[in-house]
């Protein structure tokens, strides 16, 4: 058989993501449908990380790494982020860990910063992207008890659009009887022969 110079096949144009996707908050699945609350507009795109922490295992007398014991996963880290462009009200809020305050202007909603963030709604229930594939069918990541961790700063310029950065990462829930990974959730679409 000769090697193949390519990996094109068929299929390929169907599984590709071809958009920047759409940040959600507090998605979840139930009698057959999504829901959830669109974060706001993005430019620029999306990120998603997820990365696996590595103990590298030093044994006498192996020189090289070796399958099944030179390499030990001790956690992993995971977070979802985007260039905002719309400015939300709700948004700010999530972003800032911010709460009401009493304003004297009745035209304002003032807020000012929180002290600590350590209750149960500072965290969201999750944070997810929603992207399409080339097939037309949804990609979701869902990154589960996420907190808004990114500083938050904007510049404003004449005749520019502005944009600011949100940057949400992944926790695990005391609940959980183990600490020791995160409960991420990727669905990919199940694929339908004809």
């Amino acid at each position: 058989m000769a090697l193949k110079t390519h990996g094109i096949t068929t299929e390929t144009i169907k599984k590709m993501i071809l958009n920047a996707g759409v940040i959600y908050k507090n998605l979840t699945y139930a009698d057959g449908a999504w829901s959830g609350t669109v974060l706001g507009a993005t430019s620029g795109g999306i990120k998603f990380n997820w990365e696996a922490e590595w103990l590298d295992i030093e044994v006498d007398g192996a020189t090289v790494l070796v399958k099944g014991v030179s390499k030990k996963k001790v956690g992993e880290s995971a977070y979802i982020e985007g260039n905002m462009t719309e400015v939300t009200e709700d948004i700010l809020v999530t972003a800032m860990h911010l709460v009401k305050s009493e304003s004297t202007d009745s035209n304002y909603t003032k807020y000012i910063s929180k002290s600590n963030i350590t209750e149960d709604d500072d965290y969201l229930e999750n944070i997810a992207y929603v992207g399409t594939m080339s097939s037309g069918q949804n990609i979701i990541i869902i990154l589960p008890n996420a907190i808004c961790t990114e500083a938050f700063e904007i510049e404003t310029k004449n005749a520019t659009q502005t944009t600011y950065k949100v940057k949400f990462e992944c926790t695990a829930d005391l609940a959980n009887d183990t600490l020791d990974k995160l409960d991420i959730a990727l669905y990919y679409p199940v694929t339908t022969t004809t």
